[in-house]
C-alpha cells in the first residue's frame, strides 16, 4: 500500500506591505510513501514577513537537501543565530529539534524520512553543510550524502540545555507513546508543571506539551508508511481516542489522517 499527500499553496498568515497590500504566507508541501516505511517530503514556502518554524524528527531519521531562494534562514543554536548557505543538507537525527527564523523568503526543500538501522553511522545531532546536493529519493541516497558531508555545523534548538529540560525530553522520548500527562513528568521530576514547561519552552523553543504531540505525530506518519491505518496508530502513539488523534494531527501536519491514502486515490487538498 503507497500513499501521497498534496497540499495546495495556501495561505497562513496575512501582512501588509508599506503600500498597505496585503501578503500571505504560503506553503506547499507534497508527502510520499516510496518504499515502505520510506517518506519523501518535498515543500516550498514564500513568506513574506517573518515566521519560526520548528521541525521535529520524532523516532525517524529526516535528510533534507534546501535551497534559499530569497531572503534568509536562521537557525537557533541555543542563545547564537546560525545563517544557513543558500544551498545546503539538512539531517535530523531520532528526537532532533531544528528551529529556524525564516525571513522574507522563498524556499525549496526535498526531504526522505525513515527508521535508522543500528547500523546506520550518523550524528546524533542535528547538523547542516554547504553544498549543491542532489535531492534524495531513498535511504540510501540519505546515507551517502551523510557519509560524503563535509564541515558540518551543529543546529539543533537545544545547547547545553539544563538538566531538567533533558530529562523531560528523555522521559517523552522513550514513553511518548503511553499516556503521558506533562504534570506526571514534572512530579517524577519534582518540580511544578510551570517550571517544567519554562524551562523546556527556553532550551527546545516550544513547550513539552507541543514537542509530544510533534513526536506522536511523525511515528503516525512512519506507521503510515508502513501501510497502517489511523485507526490502528492512534493507540499505538499515545492517544487515547481516536477524534483527539485526528485534531492534534491535523495542526500539526495541517491535514488529516484520512489524506493520506493509497497513491491511487484522490490527492488531497488543504
Amino acid at each position: 500500500m503507497t500513499f501521497r499527500y498534496e497540499g495546495a499553496a495556501r495561505p497562513i498568515q496575512r501582512t501588509e506591505n508599506r503600500v498597505g497590500a496585503v501578503a500571505f504566507t504560503r506553503m506547499g508541501r507534497r508527502i510520499v510513501q516510496v518504499a515502505p516505511g520510506l517518506l519523501r517530503i518535498e515543500q516550498r514556502l514564500h513568506i513574506p514577513g517573518v515566521e519560526i518554524g520548528t521541525d521535529v524528527a520524532g523516532p525517524a531519521c529526516i535528510y533534507a537537501v534546501v535551497q534559499v531562494r530569497r531572503g534568509s534562514v536562521v537557525y537557533q543554536h541555543g542563545e547564537a543565530g546560525i545563517r544557513a548557505p543558500r544551498r545546503f543538507a539538512l539531517f535530523l537525527p531520532p528526537f532532533g529539534i531544528v528551529q529556524a527564523s525564516l525571513e522574507r523568503c522563498d524556499v525549496r526543500s526535498v526531504a526522505v524520512a525513515f527508521r535508522p538501522l543500528a547500523s546506520d553511522e550518523m550524528p546524533h545531532h542535528p547538523v547542516l553543510w554547504a553544498g549543491d546536493w542532489a535531492a534524495p529519493g531513498s535511504r540510501l541516497d540519505a546515507l551517502e550524502g551523510i557519509r560524503t558531508m563535509a564541515m558540518p555545523t551543529n543546529v539543533g534548538r537545544g545547547r547545553d540545555p539544563a538538566s531538567l529540560a533533558l530529562a523531560a525530553k528523555a522521559i517523552i522520548d522513550r514513553e511518548y507513546g503511553a499516556p503521558l500527562e506533562i504534570n506526571r513528568i514534572a512530579a517524577r521530576l519534582q518540580v511544578s508543571p510551570a517550571v517544567l514547561s519554562r524551562t523546556f519552552r527556553h532550551h527546545y523553543g516550544m513547550p513539552p506539551v507541543r514537542y509530544r504531540h510533534h513526536v506522536r505525530v511523525m511515528d503516525a506518519l512512519m506507521q503510515f508508511a508502513d501501510g497502517a491505518a489511523p485507526a490502528q496508530v492512534f493507540q499505538d502513539v499515545g492517544f487515547e481516542d481516536l477524534s483527539r488523534f485526528y485534531k492534534i494531527f491535523r495542526k500539526v501536519t495541517c491535514a488529516p489522517p484520512g489524506s493520506y491514502r493509497p497513491a491511487t486515490s484522490r490527492i488531497a487538498k488543504t
